[in-house]
């Protein structure tokens, strides 16, 4: 599982742009959250079933986009209840 954490600026645009690098791709993510921040939005999502290089490719195309100011990607262990 692979979890992209982007810090965007306070733009109506910028959930859609985030959800877009996704559905580009065809890939749904298993989790998606957004918290307002003043002049930025901090987005988290959660994505399973990536390979870490397509993980990457999306990670490089979100930093693309004009209200990315900065981007994450790590890879977290999937803990099955």
């Amino acid at each position: 599982m692979h979890q992209f954490r982007i810090d965007a600026i306070a733009d109506p645009q910028s959930l859609p742009r985030v959800a877009d690098a996704f559905a580009q791709r065809g890939i749904i993510p298993d989790t998606v959250s957004a918290r307002f921040d003043g002049d930025t939005v901090r987005i988290e999502v959660t994505v399973s079933g990536l390979d870490p290089r397509q993980a990457a490719v999306v990670a490089a195309k979100l930093g693309a986009t004009v209200v990315a100011i900065a981007v994450r990607l790590q890879a977290v262990e999937e803990v099955f209840a």
